[in-house]
C-alpha cells in the first residue's frame, strides 16, 4: 500500500509540473521566428521529463522523511519549492502566449535562482537527494543565458 501511495504522489507532483505546459501551448512558430542562439526544440520535452521525474523523486523522498528533519528546515525547503513552481510555471504564459521576451528572462533567471535556494534548503535535509536537483540547476543556467541571449537580440 505504500508504494501505491508514493506512485500515485510522483505521478501527482510530475503532473502538476506538466500542467503549465498543457494549458499554455508551445508557441513554435513564435519561437523559431526569434532571432539569436536558440536551444533545438527536441530538446526541451526530453530535459523538462528528466527534470521532472528527478523533481518528483526528490519531492516525494522529502515528504516521506520529513518527520526526520527539522521542521523550520523543511518549512523553508517547501516555501522555496512552491515560489519556484510559482515563478517556472508562469514561463509559458509570459513567453509563449504573451510573447514577452524581457518577462521570459526574468522568470527564468527567478526560476534558476529559486531552484538553487531549493537546493541550499534541500542540503539541510538530505544531500543525496540534492543532487537529484542538480539537472534543474544547470538547466536553469543554460536557459537564463539563452533566454538574455533571445531578448538582446530582438
Amino acid at each position: 500500500m505504500k508504494w501505491i501511495k508514493r506512485i500515485f504522489f510522483f505521478l501527482l507532483i510530475v503532473g502538476l509540473y506538466f500542467l503549465p505546459s498543457l494549458i499554455f501551448r508551445t508557441d513554435n512558430e513564435f519561437y523559431n521566428s526569434l532571432n539569436g542562439p536558440k536551444i533545438p526544440e527536441i530538446v526541451f520535452p526530453i530535459v523538462w521529463t528528466i527534470i521532472y521525474i528527478l523533481l518528483g523523486i526528490h519531492i516525494v523522498y522529502n515528504f516521506e522523511n520529513r518527520k526526520k528533519y527539522n521542521k523550520n528546515d523543511f518549512k523553508r525547503w517547501f516555501i522555496f519549492l512552491v515560489i519556484n513552481y510559482i515563478i517556472s510555471a508562469s514561463f509559458p504564459y509570459f513567453f509563449f502566449i504573451r510573447e514577452n521576451l524581457f518577462l521570459g528572462y526574468i522568470i527564468t533567471l527567478f526560476s534558476f535562482l529559486t531552484i538553487t535556494l531549493v537546493a541550499i534548503e534541500s542540503l539541510l535535509l538530505n544531500k543525496k537527494t540534492t543532487l537529484l536537483l542538480l539537472p534543474y540547476i544547470i538547466w536553469g543556467l543554460i536557459a537564463s543565458i539563452f533566454s538574455i541571449l533571445l531578448y538582446f537580440n530582438n
